[in-house]
């Protein structure tokens, strides 16, 4: 066999070899691009659901729910052109079918009580998760600087509501306990949770409504003092509250610090 005929095979082996080996490697970069897609794909699902099914309902309109339903099929549409999933699907009618009846119906959802610091802590985090997704919304003209504005204004907003809705809780349980001043503490720590966004109409009515709320305590503390007994056993009750006082002090200055 000529020489000639030798140096081209081996050279059309050569290019085989080598045309199999980016071939694989082509293949190899495509699968690792679709899973690195579907892995964000389905953290981003995760994020939308988070946002509209664990947050409670009090904190977000309907308005934020439908874009983030909206986002939320598009991102499912997203992984069923990856992975032609059943459970994907499912998922798209079930979302498809909480849009029609946000856009048609404008559900009222009844407030859910944050009870518990933890959480209080876990819907703030939620929160601001919801502040990272308009921000990206805007950044990607999604929303116009208007809209972003007024929703991120709605977040802070939420945010010091979350906090100042602990503070109620733990108030009207220590007014039920026969605590007035311990329900005007923490009375005084909601309104300080709106110290940021004091000016907003709806954070001036909430506080509006605490410092009624402290007046009404207010007087039945004074009448609780009058009604106290004189002496050692008073002395001794007093030298308890200012216990109490300093570790709820403690506690709340430690809060804010982490707030």
């Amino acid at each position: 066999m000529p020489t000639t005929t030798i140096t081209f095979i081996i050279f059309g082996v050569i290019c085989l070899c080598i045309g199999a080996i980016y071939f694989a490697q082509a293949r190899e970069r495509a699968r690792v691009e679709k899973i690195r897609k579907t892995n964000m794909f389905n953290e981003r699902y995760k994020r939308m659901q988070q946002l509209l099914h664990d947050l409670p309902p009090q904190y977000i309109n309907n308005d934020l729910r439908i874009m983030i339903t909206e986002r939320s099929v598009e991102t499912l549409n997203q992984l069923i052109s990856l992975n032609n999933d059943n459970r994907h699907k499912n998922y798209l009618a079930d979302d498809h079918e909480y849009l029609k009846q946000l856009r048609e119906k404008n559900p009222k959802f009844k407030p859910v009580p944050v009870q518990t610091e933890a959480k209080a802590k876990e819907v703030r985090t939620i929160l601001e998760v919801l502040q990272r997704f308009i921000q990206t919304q805007h950044k990607n003209k999604r929303i116009n600087g208007t809209v972003a504005k007024q929703y991120l204004d709605q977040i802070t907003l939420s945010i010091c509501q979350s906090k100042a809705d602990l503070h109620c809780t733990r108030a009207a349980a220590a007014n039920k306990a026969g605590k007035p001043r311990v329900a005007i503490h923490n009375y005084h720590g909601a309104i300080d949770a709106f110290k940021t966004f004091a000016q907003h109409p709806q954070a001036a009515k909430s506080i509006a409504g605490y410092k009624a709320q402290i007046k009404v305590l207010e007087k039945l503390a004074a009448e609780q003092s009058h009604a106290t007994p004189s002496g050692e056993e008073a002395s001794s009750e007093n030298k308890e509250w200012d216990s109490f006082l300093d570790k709820k002090d403690d506690g709340w200055q430690k809060k804010n610090q982490y707030d």
